[in-house]
C-alpha cells in the first residue's frame, strides 16, 4: 500500500473534530511527502486546512455547517507539532482560577518559542515568548496556578484566595509546588509558601 493510501486511510479513522499536522504522521515516510499528500486531501475537501501547518476533520451541523476547533485542541496540536511548551498567560489563569473576575480581552499564552499572533477559524491566539522561568511548572498540574500568581505581579495576592487556593491542591500537586518552587521568579516565591504552608496536606 502506498504511503498516500496508508495515510489516507489513517486519516479516515480518526475521530471528527481531531487537529493534526505532518509531524503527527512522522512514521508514515518523509515529511515532505506527507506535507504534499496532506496538502492534496485538504484540496478535495476530505480536511480542512486550518493554517500553522495544521489540518482537521471538522465536526459539522446541518444547519452551521463545518464548525470552529475547540482553542484547547489547536493549542494541544501546535504544541506536539512545534514542541513549544505553551501554556495560559497570567490574566486568563487567575480569572479560570477565580482569582479576578476580569475576563481577558484577548487570549493570551506564554512560550519558550516565537511571539506571534494566530489567527484560526476566526479564533485569534496571542503567543508570547518569556523565558523560561516564567514557564516553570507549565507541564504540570500546577502550571495554571503558578500563572494565576503571576497575575499579581510583585504584589502579594491577597491571603484569603491563597489559602482557598492551598485548601483545594492535593498532595501531588503540593509535592510539585515545592520541586518547581526555585525555578519560578523570586518575586512569587513568596506567595507559593504561603499556599505550601496552609495546605491541608
Amino acid at each position: 500500500m502506498s504511503i498516500a493510501k496508508k495515510l489516507e486511510t489513517k486519516i479516515k479513522r480518526l475521530p471528527k473534530g481531531k487537529i493534526f499536522s505532518a509531524q503527527d504522521f512522522y512514521n508514515f515516510g518523509d515529511r515532505g511527502n506527507i506535507d504534499v499528500i496532506l496538502h492534496r486531501l485538504a484540496k478535495l475537501d476530505l480536511i480542512r486546512k486550518l493554517g500553522y501547518g495544521l489540518y482537521d476533520k471538522p465536526l459539522n451541523s446541518s444547519v452551521l455547517g463545518n464548525l470552529k476547533p475547540t482553542l484547547q485542541d489547536i493549542i494541544k496540536a501546535y504544541r506536539r507539532k512545534t514542541g513549544y511548551t505553551i501554556i495560559l498567560g497570567p490574566q486568563a489563569a487567575a480569572n479560570a482560577l477565580n482569582l479576578t473576575t476580569q475576563v481577558p480581552s484577548q487570549l493570551v499564552f506564554l512560550t519558550d518559542g516565537k511571539s506571534q499572533i494566530m489567527d484560526i477559524c476566526g479564533i485569534k491566539i496571542k503567543l508570547v515568548h518569556v523565558s523560561p522561568k516564567k514557564l516553570a511548572g507549565a507541564n504540570t498540574s500546577t502550571g495554571i496556578l503558578i500563572q494565576g500568581l503571576y497575575y499579581f505581579g510583585k504584589s502579594m495576592a491577597p491571603k484569603p484566595l491563597l489559602t482557598t487556593l492551598a485548601k483545594k491542591i492535593n498532595k501531588k500537586d503540593m509535592n510539585t509546588l515545592k520541586n518547581i518552587r526555585n525555578k519560578t521568579m523570586n518575586y512569587i516565591r513568596p506567595q507559593i509558601d504561603w499556599i505550601i504552608n496552609h495546605g491541608k496536606v
